[in-house]
């Protein structure tokens, strides 16, 4: 499983307001995890990705969750994950280079978001 964590100075609550912001301004349905630190971020028709795989187009279905932890100079760190396997089952190979896509554009836009309010400490990309 890839990832891609944003390590953010500052206010938490702000930080995960910019990250939903940013998550929905790129299409994406937000649901909280009852667990508090996760958000499932997810975008396109599942049932249009089940029946036709990656010839959905723009209907292909992404779905990314984002965790939220503290570290230890109290900074939050947001980790954007991906399951490519998720991808592949959906498209082949195919869905499975639209996931990555999916995600590098997803992970720029959150660095960008974070970057803009001058919160942004590190971005990592986790391979």
């Amino acid at each position: 499983m890839a990832s891609h964590d944003f390590i953010i100075n500052g206010d938490h609550t702000a930080a995960r307001a910019t990250i939903a912001a940013a998550l929905r301004a790129e299409g994406y349905a937000l649901n909280a995890l009852p667990n508090g630190t996760t958000i499932v971020a997810a975008r396109g028709s599942k049932a249009a990705t089940l029946w036709i795989g990656a010839l959905a187009g723009k209907n292909f279905h992404v779905s990314f969750a984002v965790d939220y932890a503290q570290d230890a100079q109290g900074r939050l760190i947001a980790r954007l994950n991906r399951d490519m396997t998720a991808g592949a089952l959906k498209g082949g190979a195919i869905g499975a280079a639209k996931t990555k896509t999916a995600f590098e554009e997803t992970a720029n836009a959150l660095q960008a978001a974070l970057a803009s309010t001058g919160t942004l400490a590190a971005s990592v990309a986790n391979p």
